[in-house]
């Protein structure tokens, strides 16, 4: 199911953006929900229910939010803490609204975490009630024996039932509100939010007991949606493929798009990421870069296997030299690459990790519009947007409206941490006063923990984390991320790269070298080439890329995967593992 706009409708939706846009600056997720209630019976979100589309429109949602969020108060929760356990759903956009709109905390939880770990993490946060999806009901249920605090469970999955009591269906609170609203109930109506409530706790990745809750007001979240919007104008839809209970699909995505009324297409699985492109045909979405990697790796395994390759090259270098001079032939030779992705080629906004450059750049130059950047939770997530992925495939771009940032104390290279302030910036860690205190300056700047750099322009770069800072024993600082960026440049083969320093005795002295892990594919090889000819060559191509590199920053040893590195729920590479597993290995190549 696509929504295909007129050119009529595309004015009139135009007209009432501006409309809204109008009335100034966001302050609170109040304030976005009542704006977009303007935009009537348009379809706002469609999902698959048992593999068939399902499109609501913006006047179902917004009275549904106000049915639930009605019952919330009925119960009890209103200004309480509620978590979210769930894939994504309409319901799960249904249940953040009610709860910021009743003036609750929203505790997005990863669901891909032990149900231990869920339980941790919103016994953590002090919710008292949780909506789930049917997968995750006796997660919920395993909750509720262990923390009497919780009150409630909804389950969100459409046809669901519950035994009540306790136990009810996120529809059982629609039923609720739906009465209490037609005897004139106004509690929902008359919620005073103000823009530094807290709107929701989002917990960053950790192990057990060391995730952080960041504080998000709703200005925070006001404040990104708006900068967002600024820089990049509202798209006519876009595909949640990314867990809403990250701040980067909920924010950059779920929000700007509910905001404007960018259609939002739900993307049932991981699997089925292409199809849906090709069936939703959305105009925008936000990725991490193994979303990327498998779009590049999928167009140009087709054009090899079809012999287009070499063309598709040549056709590249032709558009490129017609760009410098603003003549742009990509929408016409690139046509048939379109058609895989329903005859477009969507905007992807790209973050949660660096994403390689020739990802990036081969993309960008085939007619994708890629959206780099750097943020993180604490921000909102948004601190820098770059939409130039051509020219600068690993610049970071420049502060996006609503942020600043600096440059602390930075060293002959220019390099040093990254400290942010603005209005999207978070206030702390929820119950947290030593790791708040401990992330920021006495005037108020947020350390990040990151480091990087400006080019010329002004434009971010980033180097690596402050915490996988490698200091050796002559002085020397390596960031493992530079090291692993060379290797990838270079070997285009690999797909992922951990650079880690290793100790080893020369007679009576503890010398520290440079060591990489890099996973790359049997398939990525020559079929005659034998696991231990792969290696080989893995070997002598990290020699090769270490010309030119300082002597402290050249890799020595070498190990290699034939499977990918273990991942968190954000497909971010658990960098410790990686190390732990190959540092016990014996197996030096």
């Amino acid at each position: 199911m696509t929504i295909e706009l007129s050119k009529k409708e595309i004015k009139e939706l135009k007209k009432l953006r501006e409309k809204i846009h109008k009335r100034g600056p966001l302050t609170t997720l109040q304030d976005l929900f009542l704006r977009s209630e303007e935009f009537g019976d348009r379809v706002a979100v469609v999902e698959k229910v048992k593999k068939q589309p399902v499109a609501y429109t913006v006047r179902e949602f917004h009275n549904k939010v106000r049915e639930v969020g009605t019952a919330l108060y009925e119960l009890g929760l209103n200004g309480k803490h509620i978590a979210i356990v769930s894939e994504n759903s309409y319901d799960w956009i249904v249940a953040f609204f009610a709860i910021v709109c009743t003036k609750s905390v929203a505790v997005p939880i990863d669901k891909e975490l032990p149900d231990k770990d869920i339980s941790m993490l919103i016994s953590k946060g002090d919710a008292e009630a949780v909506f789930h999806s049917k997968t995750y009901k006796e997660t919920a249920e395993f909750h509720m024996g262990n923390d009497e605090r919780c009150q409630y469970a909804f389950n969100m999955t459409p046809h669901s039932t519950a035994p009540g009591g306790k136990f009810l269906t996120i529809n059982d609170l629609a039923d609720m509100g739906r009465e209490l609203l037609k005897k004139g109930d106004t509690r929902f109506a008359d919620t005073k939010i103000e823009k530094n409530d807290l709107a929701a706790i989002v917990f960053t990745s950790g192990t057990t007991g060391t995730n952080k809750g960041v504080m998000l007001t709703h200005y925070n979240f006001s404040s990104n949606c708006d900068g967002v919007l600024d820089f990049l104008g509202p798209e006519l839809s876009t595909m949640s493929i990314l867990p809403m209970n990250h701040v980067y699909e909920l924010s950059c995505s779920v929000l700007c798009a509910t905001y404007m009324n960018g259609i939002i297409y739900i993307n049932d699985s991981l699997k089925n990421i292409l199809p849906n492109i090709n069936e939703f045909r959305p105009n925008a979405m936000a990725v991490v870069p193994l979303v990327l990697e498998a779009i590049y790796n999928g167009i140009w395994s087709k054009a090899e296997a079809s012999g287009k390759a070499p063309i598709m090259r040549k056709m590249i270098k032709i558009s490129n030299k017609l760009l410098k001079v603003g003549i742009d032939i990509r929408p016409i030779v690139f046509k048939q690459v379109a058609e895989n992705f329903g005859g477009r080629f969507p905007t992807m906004s790209c973050g949660g990790a660096p994403a390689r450059a020739d990802h990036i750049k081969s993309l960008s130059e085939i007619g994708f519009n890629i959206i780099s950047g750097y943020g993180m939770t604490e921000a909102s997530p948004t601190v820098t947007l770059h939409n130039n992925g051509r020219l600068k495939p690993l610049s970071c771009g420049k502060a996006f409206p609503r942020a600043r940032f600096k440059i602390d104390a930075p060293d002959e290279e220019g390099i040093g941490e990254i400290l942010l302030k603005g209005d999207n910036v978070t206030q702390g860690y929820y119950k947290d006063p030593e790791a708040t205190a401990a992330s920021f300056t006495e005037d108020g700047w947020f350390r990040t923990g990151d480091y990087g750099r400006l080019d010329e322009d002004g434009e971010l770069y980033i180097t690596g984390r402050k915490k996988f800072l490698i200091i050796l024993p002559n002085g020397e600082n390596i960031f493992p991320e530079t090291v692993e960026s060379n290797i990838m440049e270079n070997l285009l083969y690999a797909h992922e790269v951990v650079a880690f320093e290793e100790h080893k005795k020369v007679g009576d002295k503890d010398v520290v070298v440079m060591a990489a892990a890099v996973y790359t594919e049997r398939a990525d090889h020559p079929e005659d080439m034998s696991e231990e000819e792969i290696i080989k060559k893995v070997k002598a191509d990290v020699a090769e890329s270490n010309k030119g590199q300082p002597s402290y920053r050249k890799v020595q040893n070498v190990y290699v995967s034939f499977s990918e590195f273990p991942k968190s729920s954000t497909r971010k590479v658990i960098r410790q593992q990686v190390i732990d597993t190959y540092t016990k290995e014996t197996q030096n190549v």
